[in-house]
């Protein structure tokens, strides 16, 4: 019997009418997901789009796939599944039996024992894939698109198996007892049976699939994703090959992740992070924990739960949420009714129980995906994270309730810190001296990304507030006042999202094709300071900023008056390199030009240090 209670849905309800026509039964595994109905909707166009349409790889192949992986994971309910879905499309009880024993002497084509060999490796040890993998079922005469497939698959596999053992759905089908599966690693490139190594040997970066462009402009997957998340992430791009996969992923982005009915965005991108780490992905780490500074968590923060939960600031309800799905994602054969209990000891709702299972699928997905794909991170991985990646296997495998001591991390000397102190000690007179030493900080840093003084006093009170917060958790690993920035920045670029300008901030189809061509940039002759004061200045320079148009003030703040490097801008905003440096040289262009009629009359008396004080925001040296 399942885990969860569930409630009667309507008998025109879409998926369930889908799955009857398709499969000819409606799986227990949806039907015990009916406190969510549009987990189940997203679920089931994954379903459709990956598995259930002959495209590159047949749909026998693709059965073949999950009925192999739900072997290796020893999942009773998804082993009777398409145990049956494979028996209704002709493969004979023996053919089946041989397949699930040990599928490399079961008589199949050299390209299925390969899509198996790979499959089965991916989906249980997804970290030791590498770019000679793929070589070797391009060997086999896959192409690109089959092997993209086989990805999907097998992710999708990973997502449903993780499903069953959360839920533990009765089987729809009379389970057949058999012999353990015989299912050893796939074997090495260079090792008898396998192609030479060629250019996608072992070593080689990925992505390791070709993809084609799509533009955010026309594609809606891409446009849904930068609107919501403010970039396109790197694993998404690497997908284009098969653009009804990416509509459906999108759709279970925007249905299960981005949703906040039952559990809150915090939760599931917590949810995602301490999974990531577990299975080692760096990808979706720093992807994650980028997302939780967008929400207002300190990075300290995010990186502690990344490399132990236990010694966050997280509540003890939320802890246990981890502690669960942590279990459910990389051990969930020890999963039972008693953790579920304990859930709800919590005071946890059956709903929020069950999306904390869905959500977990979700990673398992994301994180197959990610390794059999080989794509390159979009941000930096936390280097807490990085540094101590040996230490998170055993504590993944151990029992959660043990966890481990994270390493001690790094102060810097501040100023504030006996301020910070006595606030996090509940005085709130400390805070607000604070406050009013960084108050103008923030706003500058608030006006010149949101370019309205207006909103950037409402978001600085949002950025104070969350600060606030969140000041028990700051443990000291960078300033405070560049902390503080951080939570105003991210501030500011929720409230950029929120807006229609976010559109401009994505990365242009080509920017090198609209050359910003300055229309009046005159020599600055006058000492500047002998035109006006230092206070004078730094408004005229304030206000230059907050007229350029978006995309060129945000990347001119982060380069130009925060001081972060060109790497951590286009990391903050999604961009690459090279779109950051024509974007910084373009906007110090502009506020030259802006700036320019304010010091023009006489070069002979300027001096070099005052020229050099606003030359510098013209320079193109990035």
């Amino acid at each position: 019997m399942s885990f969860l209670r569930a409630v009667r849905l309507d008998d025109k309800f879409d998926p369930f009418f889908e799955f009857q026509e398709t499969l000819g039964f409606v799986p227990k595994l949806f039907y015990a997901q009916t406190l969510l109905p549009r987990v189940i909707e997203a679920q089931a166009r994954i379903a459709a789009t990956v598995l259930l349409k002959d495209k590159a790889l047949s749909r026998i192949q693709k059965e073949q796939i999950i009925l192999m992986v739900a072997a290796a994971r020893q999942d009773t309910y998804c082993v009777t599944a398409h145990r049956k879905i494979l028996s209704s499309l002709g493969k004979s009880e023996a053919q089946l039996d041989r397949l699930l024993t040990d599928y490399r002497r079961a008589g199949f084509s050299e390209v299925d024992v390969a899509l198996l060999d790979f499959s089965a490796k991916l989906s249980q040890h997804a970290s030791s894939v590498h770019s000679g993998d793929i070589e070797t079922l391009r060997g086999c005469g896959l192409d690109d698109e089959s092997i993209l497939e086989a990805v999907q698959v097998t992710a999708l596999a990973c997502f449903l198996c993780t499903l069953s053992a959360g839920l533990a759905p009765e089987p729809d089908f009379e389970p057949r007892k058999l012999s353990s599966p015989t299912i050893s690693p796939p074997r090495e490139p260079g090792s008898p049976g396998t192609v030479a190594q060629g250019p996608h040997a072992p070593g080689k970066k990925g992505p390791y699939l070709r993809a084609v462009y799509q533009s955010p402009k026309t594609f809606g997957p891409f446009r849904f994703f930068q609107k919501n998340l403010g970039f396109i992430p790197n694993i998404f791009r690497a997908q284009t090959l098969r653009p009804d996969v990416l509509e459906a992923e999108a759709e279970a982005v925007g249905k299960i992740l981005l949703t906040e009915d039952v559990l809150t965005r915090v939760q599931k991108e917590s949810i995602l992070l301490v999974i990531s780490a577990a299975n080692l992905n760096s990808y979706c780490v720093a992807v994650h924990c980028n997302m939780l500074r967008g929400l207002g968590i300190p990075s300290e923060e995010s990186d502690q739960i990344a490399v132990d939960h236990h010694q966050s600031n997280l509540t003890e309800a939320d802890r246990a949420l981890l502690d669960f799905t942590l279990k459910l994602g990389v051990r969930p054969l020890e999963l039972c009714r008693e953790d579920v209990d304990r859930l709800r000891g919590h005071g946890f709702t059956e709903e929020q129980v069950l999306e904390s299972e869905v959500m977990t699928a979700l990673t398992n997905f994301l994180n197959t995906l990610q390794m059999g794909l080989g794509v390159e991170p979009d941000f930096e991985p936390p280097f807490v994270l990085e540094q101590n990646k040996v230490h998170l296997p055993a504590a993944a495998n151990a029992p959660v309730e043990r966890g481990f001591v994270a390493p001690t991390l790094t102060t810097v000397h501040d100023p504030d810190a006996g301020l910070v102190a006595q606030a996090q000690g509940g005085k709130l007179e400390a805070f607000e001296e604070l406050v009013r030493r960084h108050s103008q900080l923030i706003y500058r840093a608030l006006v010149a990304i949101l370019g309205d003084p207006v909103e950037a006093q409402d978001g600085m009170q949002d950025a104070l507030l969350s600060a606030f917060k969140r000041i028990a958790g700051f443990q000291g690993r960078s300033k405070f006042s560049t902390w503080l920035v951080s939570i105003a920045r991210n501030t500011a670029f929720q409230r950029l999202r929120g807006r229609r300008e976010v559109e401009s901030l994505d990365e242009g189809e080509c920017e090198e094709d609209h050359d910003f061509r300055p229309r009046q940039v005159r020599a600055w002759q006058d000492n500047p300071e002998q035109c006006c004061s230092k206070s004078e200045i730094r408004q005229l320079v304030e206000k230059g900023i907050s007229g350029l148009p978006p995309k060129y003030r945000v990347v001119v703040m982060l380069r130009d008056v925060e001081q972060l490097s060109t790497d951590e801008v286009a990391r903050q905003l999604g961009l690459s390199v090279p779109a950051v440096k024509v974007r910084l040289l373009r906007g110090r262009l502009m506020l030259r030009e802006w700036l320019s009629p304010h010091f023009a009359t006489s070069v002979k008396r300027a001096t070099p240090r005052s020229r050099a004080r606003i030359s510098s925001l013209s320079s193109g040296t990035t």
